[in-house]
């Protein structure tokens, strides 16, 4: 799986960086040769996963829905998902 990081400050929390692994891992158990996106802007991590064939992406949303539920975070998906082949998502920022 390939990650890419846009915008990321310099040092992260160390719950950030847990987060960040325990998700890759969650991804990689479905799909291990999907891609990711991050974008951290002040608001919100903003997440663009495409995963390698489109037969992943129910299996992938099911498992990033309960990953997060665990931690009780809300996400926001995007409305296009069909259509674009891609999973976006955000997490907004609690300040």
């Amino acid at each position: 799986m390939e990650i890419r990081k846009k915008f990321f400050p310099k040092v992260l929390l160390e719950n950030e960086n847990a987060y960040f692994a325990h998700l890759e891992g969650v991804i990689n158990s479905v799909d291990e040769y999907s891609n990711l996106q991050i974008t951290y802007t002040n608001y919100a991590f903003i997440f663009r996963l495409a995963p390698s064939l489109p037969k992943y992406i129910p299996l992938l949303i099911e498992e990033i829905i309960k990953f997060h539920n665990l931690y009780n975070i809300r996400l926001d998906f995007s409305k296009s998902i069909k259509t674009s082949g891609t999973i976006v998502f955000d997490i907004p920022i609690i300040k």
